[in-house]
């Protein structure tokens, strides 16, 4: 599959997830994938995790294209995956941090990404998608509206997820896989108060490529468009300031779950 089809298929189907608190915006967003034409969504669980924190948590995810494409009510179906791995030096449960999201209402037709069955290896070039906040579009609100005006502060919250929808701009990016960390979990797993046994054979992806927050929860797919994981973070290195002390900096390379950890629930 080449670039360019690959590129398309990441921009229909990776979707923005934005969390409500009925029906306002509560400030929290990321990325997710469609992994079924019935709408499922895999992203990051860091992404869904302040819903514990709102009064009435609402999830909405859409695609690239902004206030053009409708957004689609989710509801949470795996979150909190946990696994008890009777280590006595782990003082709790360790959580995956991969979720999966369903629409609200039936959907028939949604494009999606396939998921690759086999782990990968170092070398292999893969390309990743997301909704990053390091990108300012050029058309910022705050500089072209005076909202010292009375009339018009009162509407800035409605404008702002306006112009946050309109100038929605999925970022691609492309790398390779510079480093891998394979993960066996074999224990009880919790779902939801959930005991089960099962085993997990899964890994931790370190991609030569910089992503951001808002990306967080995107896709890794390989050369032949298929999924691979999940964007949980960036890399981070320490940068010395004093002495005695440092900043964490990113490091120019993101962190991907494997969505193994996870999608073995869905079967």
């Amino acid at each position: 599959m080449d670039k360019i089809e690959i590129c398309k298929k990441l921009k229909e189907s990776t979707q923005k997830i934005l969390l409500f608190d009925g029906d306002k915006f509560a400030g929290f967003s990321g990325s997710g994938i469609v992994i079924k034409s019935d709408g499922m969504l895999l992203t990051a669980n860091h992404v869904v995790a302040p819903c514990a924190k709102l009064i009435n948590p609402r999830i909405f995810a859409h695609s690239a294209g902004g206030i053009s494409h409708k957004k689609t009510e989710y509801r949470l179906r795996l979150f909190d995956v946990s696994f008890d791995i009777g280590m006595p030096n782990f003082a709790k449960p360790l959580l995956i941090d991969l979720a999966v999201l369903m629409p609200k209402e039936k959907i028939n037709d949604r494009p999606y990404i396939e998921t690759e069955n086999e782990l990968c290896v170092e070398g292999q070039d893969m390309f990743m998608a997301g909704f990053p906040d390091e990108i300012s579009p050029p058309l910022n609100f705050n500089r072209m509206l005076n909202f010292e005006n009375s009339e018009l502060a009162k509407s800035k919250e409605q404008i702002e997820i306006f112009f946050s929808s309109f100038m929605c701009l999925i970022m691609i990016k492309s790398g390779m896989i510079g480093g891998i960390q394979k993960v066996n979990i074999s224990g009880k797993s919790q779902i939801k108060g959930f005991e089960k046994d099962i085993k997990a054979n899964g890994a931790v992806y370190w991609i030569d490529n910089g992503s951001n927050h808002g990306a967080s929860g995107g896709p890794v797919v390989d050369v032949n468009g298929k999924l691979v994981g999940i964007i949980c973070e960036k890399g981070l290195t320490t940068q010395l300031i004093t002495e005695n002390s440092g900043i964490k900096v990113p490091s120019g390379a993101t962190m991907a779950l494997s969505h193994h950890l996870i999608t073995w629930a869905l079967k």
